[in-house]
């Protein structure tokens, strides 16, 4: 588990974008009969290109952020009482690391920010630095309130020992928070059941019936039962895309946290179609 560089992130977005328009590109040029009869397939194959490996580096990167914004209480909180006993923020730094209150990511970049400090880079630079390198909310406000201080010539032992306290009830909140919104989660998922089941009988019991007739709605200009598939199949999957993001945004508020849901919406309901609707070329 690693820190993942957001140039890495956006290079797999993009090699996978490419890769999906590459090959579709082929598969018009080798059989265009091939792309309009297996259109659903390969839209659901491009989704998964797409979402896939993104989703797994957004997964690594977040873990490696979520292990040092729970630890980040306890080094604001050690650092403070070490303090107390008259250690210089140096020492303090390295007792906390040193008795493994901290451990993991966080506890090898304290290491890389006590060792800036020692080499004579300033307090307020090498925590800037340590704020760039880990770019989360919690450390972003932690190291911002710490450097207002410095900068307004507050004492470094009151702030900490003000942040430990501060830095624990937003982590409250956050938790509290994401209780909240996990029932809006099970509103989303159980919406998309909900479209499932309903599509699958209305092909089955409803449209199934009438295909000896030539347009089953003239309104919607959708000819034939295989319209209707086809039609149902692509709603289906551009509603898992986009409840999968809204479930990441409602749950974690970032979008990018959504690709799971996305993902997992996507290949349980291209399943059940399957099952329920098989597609028009079997």
């Amino acid at each position: 588990m690693g820190k993942i560089p957001i140039i890495l992130r956006q290079y797999t977005i993009g090699a996978s974008l490419l890769s999906v328009v590459i090959i579709v590109a082929l598969i018009g040029v080798l059989s265009w009969s091939a792309l309009t009869t297996y259109i659903n397939e390969i839209f659901f194959v491009s989704l998964l290109v797409i979402l896939v490996p993104s989703a797994i580096l957004d997964l690594k990167h977040h873990r490696w952020i979520s292990s040092i914004e729970n630890q980040m209480p306890l080094l604001v909180r050690g650092v403070a009482e070490s303090q107390e006993t008259g250690m210089t923020l140096v020492r303090a730094l390295e007792k906390v690391v040193d008795n493994k209150m901290v451990s993991g990511p966080l506890s090898k970049e304290v290491k890389q920010l006590v060792i800036e400090m020692s080499w004579g880079t300033s307090f307020e630079d090498a925590l800037t630095n340590f704020k760039n390198r880990i770019n989360s909310p919690i450390v972003n406000r932690f190291c911002v309130l710490v450097l207002e201080a410095s900068r307004s010539g507050g004492t470094i032992k009151k702030v900490f020992t003000a942040t430990a306290g501060f830095m624990e009830e937003m982590k409250d909140i956050d938790r509290e928070t994401d209780a909240q919104m996990k029932p809006y989660i099970i509103v989303i998922y159980a919406a998309f059941a909900v479209f499932i089941v309903t599509a699958i009988l209305l092909v089955q019991s409803f449209f199934a019936p009438m295909s000896g007739s030539q347009q089953i709605s003239s309104n919607t200009a959708i000819a034939g039962v295989g319209g209707l598939k086809d039609f149902f199949y692509q709603d289906m999957l551009v509603s898992a895309l986009t409840g999968g993001l809204m479930a990441g945004k409602i749950g974690e508020r970032r979008v990018a946290a959504g690709m799971k849901h996305s993902i997992l919406l996507v290949v349980v309901g291209y399943a059940i179609f399957f099952a329920g609707i098989p597609p028009n070329w079997m």
